[in-house]
């Protein structure tokens, strides 16, 4: 089996795309899977607990470099849909035959063996243009693997996320680690370009970083706020709008 390029080019893979399937029971109907090139290898060992080591044991650091999810495909409503989403998050599309959807191990071999070449094209590619491989301390070059998961989380957990950020941040303040915060800061640049403006993620990162008694209390209103927001909690998010109110016409001592 041959992917075939038909969104983007064979000679300049993106690193994420869309890899899709047609039914060869009903040839209207299409099936995808989202594919991601890591720009970094990954240690599985690292992330796994004690008790299932032995069931990873074999796995290699680069084995979750490249890879599918969800692992077997997802119909969506038509190619126009599969269309629409690659235009707007610039993915190649790949298109890998038929399948015959009740036949699931067998899918997952054909995305096995896409992912394979893909990731063996977008390879081809690092080392013709000479690009820096994760072996270097440069930075990493290719789409990074957070921003293409932030962009298929639901609100919710991209809210979830943010709030461990945010506790990175308040530690790394705390601790006097500027390097820390400095890394916890660009982890939420990243994922606050996914909420829109009017969350002012922006002075939640001011308030964390201020460490003092008013700004912590600005800060735990400001990450409430992103959350009733999200959940279109009107009634809670006044109140807190009223008391950030307040604590802003407050300012510290000189």
């Amino acid at each position: 089996m041959d992917i075939v390029f038909e969104r983007g080019s064979s000679d300049l893979p993106k690193g994420h795309a869309l890899l899709y399937f047609k039914s060869s029971l009903s040839p209207e109907e299409v099936w995808a899977t989202y594919v991601v090139i890591l720009p970094i290898s990954v240690d599985v060992s690292k992330y796994v607990p004690p008790f299932l080591m032995n069931q990873v044991g074999e796995l290699g650091p680069k084995d979750l470099s490249a890879f599918a999810f969800p692992p077997a495909p997802e119909q969506l409503e038509s190619y126009a849909v599969l269309e629409s989403i690659s235009e707007k998050r610039d993915d190649d599309v790949l298109f890998a035959g038929t399948f015959n959807p009740s036949d699931v191990a067998s899918a997952l071999m054909s995305i096995n063996e896409a992912v394979q070449q893909y990731a063996e094209l977008y390879g081809q590619q690092v080392a013709s243009l000479g690009l820096p491989s994760d072996d270097e301390d440069d930075v990493p070059v290719g789409v990074g693997v957070n921003e293409v998961l932030y962009g298929l989380m639901s609100e919710g957990d991209r809210l979830e996320e943010l709030a461990k950020m945010v506790g990175k941040l308040r530690f790394a303040v705390e601790g006097s680690d500027a390097g820390q915060v400095r890394e916890a800061e660009e982890d939420i640049g990243l994922i606050a370009s996914h909420f829109p403006e009017n969350h002012n993620i922006s002075r939640l990162v001011s308030a964390v970083k201020a460490d003092d008694q008013r700004s912590a209390e600005l800060a735990d209103l400001y990450l409430r706020r992103c959350y009733f927001l999200v959940h279109e909690e009107y009634s809670k998010l006044a109140d807190v709008e009223s008391r950030l109110s307040e604590l802003e016409d407050v300012r510290p001592a000189e």
